[in-house]
Order: structure tokens, then C-alpha cells, then sequence
């Protein structure tokens, strides 16, 4: 071999090596803060538990001396609307303790094959009339592994939010690669006014939500789920241009 061909052969295998060195930097770097993510999430957990159970046993308690009183009060008294609202009220607390044993629950994670189009389908087709405000047009299957039960959850969760912020959602799944791993993508897009820049590292942050009686909790368990799968989701936003969640799961 030639002095310029060996040099050049030797430039060649130097730039395969620190390809491969960047490559693995890379994984390192997802793989640790994955790992930060969840050990967040776990704490999270347990505190989210604790404050459920603390809330909860008061709570019964009211309640059953409010409905002892509405039982003690005429069909005809104004009162019956308060004893209504204090009930209706307690409901909601419970609604939210809910949220958070939901969130708090390692729930394990049963892998099969599954077919993700024939899943997101069903989830569309549960919605009933909002499906008709969802586009998705593929009919061939794509098979991964993951519990279709969470997965199911996790899609819910995007097209709630996605529906909330538009009126319209487009959802696109393909095959592909994320940090070496084969896989598949899911897109969640929708028409809405989008998420402010400040705002995107805190979307999947637990309790932060500018909704109105959100609660914060639906993409922080995405992301703890796709996590527990060894997959990863991000956000892709612009001011009055919509928003686009985008997941990966892998297919081992």
C-alpha cells in the first residue's frame, strides 16, 4: 500500500473510532438522564402516595356526615343545595387523590407483541364523537413490544391534551432509529396556539399545568412510562404554529 493510501486508510479508521466514541457519549448521556428522570419520578411517587392516604381517610369522614345530614333534611330545604355542593366537592378531591396514586403506583410493566396502529385505533375509537376530529390513516400494522394496557393510557393522554389545545390532531407512526435502537415513533400533533419556549423544559415536569382544573400529572405519566419502557418522549413547539409530542418505543 501506497504512503498516501495507508495515511488515508488510517485518517478513516481514526474518524470510525471517534464516530463510535461520540455514538456512545451520546447513549451515556441519554442513559443518564433517563435515569435522573426516574429516580425524580420515584420520589415523586412516594410523596404523591402519602399525600393521597393522608387526604383520603378525612375526607371519607366528611363525607359521610354530609350525606348523614342531607339525609336528616327535608325534600323541600334550601339547605339541600349547599349539603349538594360541599358533596360535589368532595368528589373532586377524591378525583385528585386519585390522580395522585395513579401517579405514584410502579405499576409492572407486562411486555407482549402488540400492534401499535390496531391500538391507537381502539383509543380512537373509544372517544366516541372526538374521534372524528382526529386523522390517522394507517391501516398496516406496526409491531413493537410494550404493555398495550400503559401504552393505551399513554396515547389517551397525548390525544386529551392535543385535543384541549386544538380542534384538529394528526397522529403519524413509523419505523426507525433512536440512539442505535430500532424501533418505533409515534407523533401526536395538534392545531392549537403551541407552548411558549420558557415552557417546553417544564411539560413533563409532575403538577405544572396551565389548565384550569388540570392537574399536571397526565405527561409526567407518559414520560414515566415510555421511560419504563426504554423508550423517550420529547415536545417540539412553536407560538400559534400547534405542537408535536413525538415518542419512541422500542421494538426489544
Amino acid at each position: 500500500m501506497r504512503k498516501g493510501n495507508l495515511k488515508k486508510a488510517e485518517k478513516n479508521d481514526m474518524n470510525i473510532v471517534i464516530d463510535a466514541f461520540h455514538t456512545l457519549g451520546n447513549e451515556i448521556k441519554s442513559l443518564k438522564e433517563q435515569l435522573v428522570i426516574k429516580e425524580r419520578l420515584a420520589a415523586l411517587g412516594e410523596v404523591s402516595a402519602g399525600i393521597a392516604h393522608e387526604f383520603r381517610n378525612p375526607m371519607a369522614v366528611i363525607a359521610g356526615h354530609v350525606r348523614l345530614l342531607l339525609k336528616n333534611l327535608d325534600q323541600g330545604d334550601s339547605r339541600r343545595e349547599i349539603v349538594h355542593g360541599i358533596l360535589s366537592e368532595i368528589e373532586e378531591m377524591n378525583r385528585i387523590m386519585e390522580e395522585f396514586l395513579k401517579f405514584s403506583r410502579a405499576e409492572p410493566i407486562d411486555k407482549v407483541d402488540i400492534d401499535i396502529t390496531k391500538t391507537i385505533k381502539a383509543v380512537i375509537s373509544e372517544m366516541g364523537d372526538e374521534g372524528e376530529r382526529i386523522e390517522f390513516p394507517f391501516n398496516d400494522a406496526i409491531m413493537a413490544k410494550g404493555d398495550e394496557i400503559l401504552l393505551r393510557q399513554v396515547i389517551k393522554n397525548l390525544i386529551r391534551n392535543a385535543l384541549d389545545a386544538g380542534d384538529r390532531v394528526w397522529i403519524d407512526i413509523e419505523n426507525g432509529l433512536s440512539l442505535n435502537k430500532e424501533g418505533v415513533f409515534i407523533s401526536v400533533r395538534d392545531n392549537g396556539k403551541g407552548i411558549p419556549e420558557e415552557d417546553l423544559k417544564k411539560v413533563f415536569m409532575p403538577f405544572y399545568t396551565t389548565k384550569e382544573r388540570g392537574m399536571g400529572i397526565g405527561l409526567a405519566l407518559v414520560q414515566k412510562i415510555i421511560i419504563g419502557h426504554g423508550g423517550n418522549v420529547g415536545v417540539e413547539s412553536k407560538n400559534g404554529k400547534g405542537s408535536i409530542f413525538k415518542l419512541f418505543l422500542p421494538v426489544v
